[in-house]
């Protein structure tokens, strides 16, 4: 082989390994030592069937989450999509509730260990034993990385924030499985693309301000990181991802709050339709 495929072979080899890893690179330098990656599915469970089946007769489900769940700019009085779900829901099974966890600001921290003295929302939906949990949650650890991280953001914090958010999200679901629930999580839209920061509504008073253009381009990169954390703990502990990523829920002024960033009434009846569409299928009729 001449020098010249030598080296043009080399270079394949070595583009194909970089896209085989799955994390691109940002145009930041590499820091010293081994660079952390995220962990392997456990061995024997990569292929658990995360199927269920519902029983029959009226179902309790916990809804644990942050302001999306808690409802915040739904003017209507309505409280968000977890009073809708639950309408479409008892339509199937009467007598079913949903029991609304929302807590606006929360991270996934803070759904495991509780904030200010409020108790955590993880142990409140262990203890009501439901048949059905929904999480959705990683909005705030999104908007808190790059609103109070370090400034240019370093790869050293986004690496402590992707192991933390694996563990939360394990212990987030472990502990709601071992509890009896049949477990449905959320994968997060791209929080870059929001109004709130990506064209504010009120730009002399930005509601992040310090998030610059360059940790936009970053928090998207991290959105699409945690939604593959999602899918590989739900896919080794038997949940179910539910698709919110790449919809336009949060760009579309349809269905969006004029603060820029949550949805209104009508984007809060499209997202109890999306939930009510991923639980449906596993009723026994």
């Amino acid at each position: 082989m001449s020098h010249s495929l030598r080296w043009r072979y080399s270079l394949l080899i070595l583009l194909l390994a970089l896209a085989a890893c799955g994390m691109p690179n940002r145009g930041r330098a590499t820091p010293a030592g081994p660079t952390p990656t995220l962990p392997p599915l456990p061995t024997g469970t990569a292929k658990i069937d995360a199927r269920v089946q519902l029983g029959t007769g009226a179902l309790t489900i916990v809804a644990l989450g942050d302001s999306l769940t808690a409802g915040d700019g739904d003017d209507s009085g309505a409280g968000g999509y977890t009073s809708r779900l639950e309408k479409r829901i008892a339509g199937v099974r009467p007598g079913s509730k949903v029991i609304n966890l929302g807590r606006s600001g929360w991270t996934s921290k803070d759904l495991i260990n509780g904030v200010n003295g409020e108790p955590a929302t993880l142990t409140q939906a262990v203890e009501a034993k439901a048949d059905i949990a929904l999480v959705w949650i990683g909005s705030n650890d999104l908007w808190y990385l790059y609103e109070y991280g370090p400034e240019p953001m370093t790869p050293e914090a986004e690496q402590e924030d992707l192991r933390d958010f694996t563990n939360n999200i394990n212990i987030i679901i472990g502990r709601l499985k071992q509890s009896g629930a049949s477990v449905f999580i959320a994968l997060l839209d791209d929080q870059s693309k929001r109004p709130v920061v990506a064209s504010p509504p009120n730009p002399a008073e930005p509601a992040f301000s310090a998030i610059t253009p360059a940790d936009l381009a970053l928090m998207s990169v991290h959105a699409s990181v945690f939604n593959r954390i999602i899918k590989q703990r739900a896919s080794a502990n038997g949940a179910i991802p539910v698709n919110f990523e790449g919809l336009d829920i949060f760009t579309n002024p349809a269905t969006l709050y004029d603060d820029g960033n949550h949805p209104n009434q009508a984007g809060y009846e499209t997202i109890a339709q999306i939930w009510f569409l991923a639980i449906e299928p596993h009723f026994n009729k």
